[in-house]
C-alpha cells in the first residue's frame, strides 16, 4: 500500500499523464485497502469466536460437573457402607463417572493448554515416580481390560526437571490409549532409556495397530482411528494432542510408530536429560507417595452450596468421618449460621445465587471470631484463571468439581486454626 501510495502521488504531480492511468492505481488501492480491511475484521472475529469458545467449555465443564459432584460423593458414601450386595452395580456406575469425569477435564485441558494458559510447576523428580503416577491414574481401565504390564524402568537415574503433574497425564494418557485399542489380556510395556542427550520414554501394545496414512495426524485435533457403529473405544480424540503440547511445552518431542494394522503401536516421549553440572540446592527428587488414610480429627465445618444433593451427600460423608458439619444453600442464610456455630472450616460453591463464593468469603471473614476462617472454594470452574482468583480471595484451595472427600480430608489437614474448642 505504501508503495502504490507513492506511485500515485509521483503520478499525480506530472501534467501530462492520461487519467486512466491515476484511476487505475486508485483502484488498486482501494483494492489492497479493502483486503487489509477483510483480513484484520477476519482475525478480530476469529478472536472473538475463540473467546467464546473458552469461555463456553468453562461453562459447559461447570455444569457437566455441578451433577457429577453428587454422584461421586454418594459412590463415596456407598463405599463406606461396604454393602457387597450392590459392590457390581456400584463398580460399573464408578467406573462410568470416572469416564464422564475424564473426558470433562479433556475437554477443558485441550483448550487451556492448545492456548497456552497453563503454567508448569516444574521439580526435579525421577521418572519412575511419574510413571507410577500415570499408572495409578490409567489402572481402572487397565485392570478392567485385563492388560498385561511390563515395566522395564529403573527406580532410579533418570532424572528430569518436569512439571510431575502434567507429566504424568501425558503418560496416562499413551497409557490409556494403549488401552482402549488393545485387545483385553493384552499386552502393554513401559520401557525408559538414556539416548545421548535424551530421556526416552516408550508406551508399547500389542492391539490394532494405526494406518500408515493416519500417523501424520495421530496427534491432531479430534483424530481418531476407524471405529466400529458402537464406538468401544469411545473419547473425543483429545488425548493425544494434549500429549504432544504438554510435551512440547517441557522441550520434548513425542513420535508414534506402528507397522500397520493389527500389528501394535510405540508412543515414544523424549525429554531433555539434565545435565551433570546441575546443583543439588535445586532440592531432591520428589516422590509421588499415596495420602495415608485420613485420622478423624472432628472439625465444624460449613457447607454453602446451592445444589443440595451435592451439599446433603458432602455433609453424609464428612459426618461419616467424625466431623460436625452444618449446610446453608444461599449466602445470607450462610452468614448467619456461620455467626451461630462459629465454624473452623467452610466449604464453599463459588457459584452461588444472590451473592458468589468471592463476597461470601469476604463477608464471613469480617464477621467477628471469623477473620482467619480457612476457606475450600469447591467449583465446576476449574481454569488457572479461576484458581489464581479464589487464591487472591483467601480461600487456602480450590477443588474442582466433582471432589472426592477424601479431597476435602486432605485439606482439612492442611488448613489452619483448628485449635478451637467446641466442647
Amino acid at each position: 500500500s505504501g508503495q502504490i501510495l507513492g506511485m500515485l502521488s509521483t503520478h499525480w504531480h506530472e501534467p501530462h499523464q492520461p487519467a486512466e492511468r491515476e484511476l487505475r492505481l486508485l483502484d488498486l488501492l482501494a483494492r489492497q485497502a479493502a483486503d487489509l480491511i477483510e483480513r484484520h475484521q477476519s482475525e478480530a472475529a476469529l478472536k472473538r469466536a475463540n473467546r467464546r469458545k473458552d469461555e463456553f467449555l468453562a461453562m459447559l465443564g461447570h455444569e457437566l460437573r455441578n451433577p457429577l459432584a453428587p454422584i461421586v460423593t454418594a459412590l463415596h458414601l456407598m463405599r463406606l457402607k461396604n454393602d457387597s450386595t450392590t459392590e457390581r452395580e456400584r463398580n460399573v456406575i464408578e467406573r462410568q463417572v470416572n469416564h464422564l469425569v475424564r473426558l470433562v477435564d479433556d475437554l477443558l485441558d485441550v483448550s487451556r493448554i492448545t492456548s497456552g494458559k497453563v503454567q508448569l510447576k516444574k521439580q526435579w523428580i525421577e521418572l519412575s515416580n511419574i510413571v507410577n503416577r500415570a499408572i495409578e491414574m490409567a489402572s481402572p481401565l487397565l485392570e478392567q481390560r485385563k492388560h498385561n504390564l511390563i515395566l522395564k524402568i529403573a527406580p532410579a537415574g533418570f532424572e528430569l526437571y518436569v512439571d510431575a503433574e502434567r507429566m504424568a497425564q501425558a503418560v496416562s494418557n499413551l497409557l490409556t490409549n494403549a488401552a482402549k485399542y488393545t485387545e483385553t489380556g493384552g499386552e502393554i510395556s513401559i520401557i525408559a532409556q538414556q539416548r545421548k542427550d535424551w530421556i526416552e520414554l516408550k508406551v508399547r501394545d500389542t492391539g490394532m495397530g494405526i494406518d500408515q496414512q493416519l500417523l501424520p495426524q495421530i496427534f491432531d485435533l479430534f483424530t481418531q482411528g476407524s471405529q466400529p457403529l458402537d464406538r468401544s473405544q469411545g473419547g473425543l480424540g483429545l488425548g493425544l494432542t494434549i500429549v504432544r503440547s504438554l510435551v512440547q511445552m517441557h522441550g520434548g518431542t513425542v513420535e508414534a510408530r506402528s507397522e500397520g494394522p493389527g500389528k501394535g503401536s510405540e508412543f515414544a516421549i523424549r525429554l531433555p536429560a539434565p545435565t551433570t553440572a546441575r546443583s543439588h540446592a535445586t532440592g531432591q527428587p520428589t516422590r509421588f507417595i499415596p495420602h495415608a488414610p485420613p485420622t478423624p480429627n472432628r472439625r465444624y465445618i460449613l457447607i454453602v452450596d446451592d445444589n443440595e444433593d451435592a451439599a446433603d451427600t458432602l455433609k453424609t460423608s464428612l459426618e461419616a468421618a467424625g466431623h460436625v458439619v452444618h449446610v446453608a444453600h444461599d449466602g445470607p442464610s450462610a452468614l448467619k449460621l456461620a455467626g451461630e456455630i462459629i465454624p473452623d472450616v467452610a466449604v464453599l460453591d463459588i457459584g452461588l445465587p444472590v451473592m458468589d463464593g468471592y463476597e461470601l468469603a469476604r463477608q464471613l471473614r469480617s464477621q467477628r471470631g471469623l477473620t482467619q476462617l480457612p476457606l475450600i472454594a469447591i467449583s465446576g470452574y476449574g481454569q488457572d484463571s479461576d484458581q489464581i482468583r479464589s487464591k487472591a480471595a483467601g480461600f487456602q484451595a480450590h477443588l474442582v468439581k466433582p471432589v472426592d472427600p477424601d479431597q476435602i480430608e486432605v485439606m482439612l489437614r492442611g488448613t489452619r486454626n483448628f485449635s478451637k474448642d467446641h466442647d
